[in-house]
């Protein structure tokens, strides 16, 4: 495959867009239309042709300024490759370099910042590291190591997995007793625990960041990608938590918890039920989405996932990159 017979062509499409998303090894709800529109964002669909081939897309979103930003709450939104059933591993490797380098060239060419997160199922950043190798006063991709923890649903066995996690979260689990676990709609609910929740913790939540949170949770619901949960104890609720899901796993998405509620064990009560859910929903996999913060971290890795290294990549034509 060579570069000059690729092209970059943008699609409207988007019952196309969304089979592509999920045909891909990379594609996850992040890149599908209805999450990208429940940003109310503008955001631009690309695809890689070749032959008239449709081999890879790109999702982009943008800023008022027109240049490519990540926006909160958008995990694994860059390269997404299709499969090739007739191609070799090792031309499959070559190919992806290829593409991936055509792409850097054409988005360095039409923007002067792009920052991305990679799906941790990308694998060769080398077109990212070598772009503009030796080249003196040239910019240069900014990568940025960063962490998720996956549960693996296939292997999990609901009758012993109790025993698979910390043990804090089993003597959690005992002292929330039968507290009672259901679906909720209630998005006011959910907005007002979320806030104090951050408010607790000394962190403001703007109405901005506060209006995105209730936008993405009312889409996912409303669409069916997605699911609020919450935990109520006697003396009201004390924690509620949005997945959202596509055909391949659960995301762990939004979590709100009332700390005066806390030694009820109401968070550990409702992930459980999450995860259980997510089994039942015959997925693969379980993404806690991120484990970067060391509170947050820590409790989801104690739910016996795997730590998994990922990448975000920043770029800026002055030569002065955001980590």
């Amino acid at each position: 495959m060579k570069a000059s017979a690729l092209q970059l062509v943008e699609t409207a499409d988007l019952a196309a867009w969304d089979a592509w998303v999920e045909q891909s090894p990379q594609g996850t709800v992040f890149c599908k239309s209805t999450f990208l529109q429940s940003l109310n964002a503008r955001f631009r669909l690309y695809t890689v042709v070749a032959n008239t081939q449709v081999i890879a897309v790109l999702p982009l979103l943008e800023d008022d300024a027109g240049q490519v930003v990540r926006y909160p709450f958008t995990p694994y939104q860059g390269i997404l490759f299709l499969p090739r059933t007739s191609t070799s591993p090792h031309r499959r490797v070559v190919d992806e370099f290829r593409i991936t380098e055509f792409l850097i060239n054409e988005l360095t060419a039409r923007y002067q910042r792009i920052d991305l997160a990679l799906s941790w199922q990308f694998a060769d950043l080398r077109p990212f590291l070598w772009h503009n190798h030796g080249v003196a006063d040239a910019p240069h991709f900014v990568v940025q190591p960063r962490y998720t923890a996956l549960l693996d649903l296939r292997s999990l066995d609901a009758s012993s997995y109790l025993q698979s996690v910390r043990a804090c979260r089993r003597q959690e689990l005992r002292k929330a007793g039968k507290l009672q676990v259901s679906e909720h709609a209630d998005l006011d609910a959910f907005s007002l625990l979320y806030a104090s929740t951050f408010s607790r913790q000394g962190i403001n939540v703007d109405a901005q960041r506060l209006q995105l949170v209730r936008s993405i949770a009312n889409s996912a619901i409303r669409n069916g990608y997605g699911r609020l949960s919450a935990c109520t104890t006697a003396d009201g609720v004390g924690a509620m938590n949005l997945f959202v899901y596509d055909s391949k796993r659960a995301y762990y998405l939004f979590a709100a918890n009332d700390p005066a509620l806390r030694n009820t064990g109401a968070s550990t009560r409702l992930m459980f039920d999450s995860i259980l859910e997510a089994k039942q929903r015959g997925l693969d996999e379980l993404d806690f989405v991120g484990v970067n913060s060391p509170a947050r971290g820590d409790f989801k890795l104690s739910f016996n996932a795997r730590l998994q290294l990922y990448f975000e990549l920043c770029y800026a034509a002055n030569g002065i990159s955001a980590p």
